[in-house]
């Protein structure tokens, strides 16, 4: 279905009108596993850090639902005038001065300027563990995880607090923040990788005994563990499945990953320290229970992101339409719809919002069409679907490819421009 451009969205708004009206949920995606810093000096200077390359809002008021200032660039110097100031949600802000202007800074994106690496050439040793990824951002692909502890060797750029660097024969961009001296470096983490969405929590039985080599059949998860989009904990996640949910194993291994087939969500990887072969006795008894429930058989939107799922890691070409040829973000979609409800909505992210039914943010639901504004020039300039659980699958860039994305990361909450559902 086609609508009017205006009478859905009230008018196109560009630039910097459009982001002061944007209301940008702050839920960010740090790299590595970096936390807000709450013991920056009054009177001191911080740094505007952990952005994803992005700007981050100065605010009148101690809240995200506070107004705006200004848009503070990462890597700009603040001075600290006051704080912690602790919002009723629990997030911690700092009033701070920069360029003329004073207002509040959420404390999740600043660092203590002395906290923040800045040499670009020798050695040095990551003092967490953190992602080399390929460009100065962290929506740049992941080349490899660098454990703590580790040693890497600077090669020359500094990109808003991006320093290149190179370990173990991998080369790209690790975060300041992530790397220090050597003089208080902590002990190397284990080689072994986990991924259960409640970290601080042992699994309860190893699979590590069990060859998982080309392995098929059934296996159970033995805790909460997050069903991904690869092999990886940096890949998407496609859903979270609860302890003693029954898997099939394909015969996919990467490392200490495993690929599995579950009913109700498809195909994708977990973490084999997760896996037992033995049946939790409530799944044995009501196996039922512990699946995940599985869509609407009849559901055109489920049917839009099934088929687009079978596309994930395929790569980003500029003005790709197609598996042969690669895609971009709005080929991709139109691609999509094409082959699964029979709508062409063109080639366009600019075009594309004139097709379907406006959709409120609180009302998304899987297959809606989702748009980014002021990504890469003014006006509409992204698109991806809807999934689920606040994540969208879309063709992002040519680092990434088709990838799987969280809704309210800092990035794209701020570039949110609005949805349509097209069935």
């Amino acid at each position: 279905m086609r609508i009017s451009r205006w009478h859905a969205w009230g008018g196109r708004l560009f630039g910097a009108a459009m982001a002061l009206a944007l209301v940008a949920m702050t839920v960010a995606i740090l790299p590595g596993t970096a936390r807000a810093d709450t013991d920056l000096a009054v009177g001191g200077t911080g740094v505007v850090a952990y952005a994803n390359g992005d700007s981050v809002r100065l605010r009148t008021a101690p809240g995200y639902d506070a107004g705006t200032v200004d848009f503070i660039p990462e890597g700009t110097s603040v001075s600290v005038e006051n704080g912690v100031f602790w919002a009723d949600d629990g997030s911690a802000w700092y009033q701070v001065t920069v360029s003329g202007e004073t207002g509040y800074m959420d404390a999740t994106y600043l660092a203590s300027s002395g906290s923040l690496y800045t040499k670009t050439s020798g050695d040095a040793v990551t003092n967490d563990s953190v992602n080399m990824r390929s460009g100065p951002s962290t929506a740049d692909g992941v080349i490899v995880e660098v454990p703590a502890g580790a040693s890497i060797t600077l090669t020359g750029d500094n990109i808003d607090g991006w320093l290149s660097a190179g370990y173990n024969g991998s080369y790209g961009y690790i975060y300041g923040a992530f790397i220090g001296d050597g003089s208080s470096a902590p002990a190397p983490a284990p080689a072994a990788t986990t991924d259960s969405s409640s970290s601080d929590s042992a699994p309860a039985a190893s699979g590590s005994d069990i060859s998982w080599d080309g392995a098929t059949g059934t296996r159970y998860t033995n805790d909460a563990l997050n069903l991904r989009s690869g092999a990886g904990s940096d890949q998407g996640v496609i859903t979270v499945l609860t302890s003693g949910t029954a898997v099939s194993l394909t015969g996919g291994v990467s490392g200490n990953w495993v690929q599995v087939k579950v009913d109700g969500a498809g195909t994708g990887w977990v973490s084999a320290d997760y896996l037992t072969d033995t049946a939790p006795a409530a799944a044995a008894s009501d196996n039922a229970s512990s699946q995940v429930p599985a869509p609407p058989s009849d559901s055109e939107g489920q049917q839009i992101v099934n088929y687009a799922m079978q596309f994930l890691g395929y790569p980003y070409v500029w003005a790709g339409n197609s598996p042969d040829t690669g895609f971009d973000c709005s080929g991709f979609t139109e691609y999509v719809l094409i082959n699964t409800i029979g709508v062409d909505i063109g080639h366009s992210s600019y075009d594309q919002p004139n097709y379907g039914t406006p959709v409120d943010m609180s009302n998304l639901e899987p297959g809606d069409l989702v748009f980014f504004a002021n990504t890469d020039g003014p006006g509409v300039t992204h698109v991806g679907f809807y999934i689920g659980g606040g994540q969208f699958i879309h063709a992002e860039n040519p680092s990434t490819g088709v990838v799987i994305s969280d809704l309210n990361s800092d990035y794209y909450s701020s570039h949110y421009y609005g949805a349509t559902r097209v069935r």
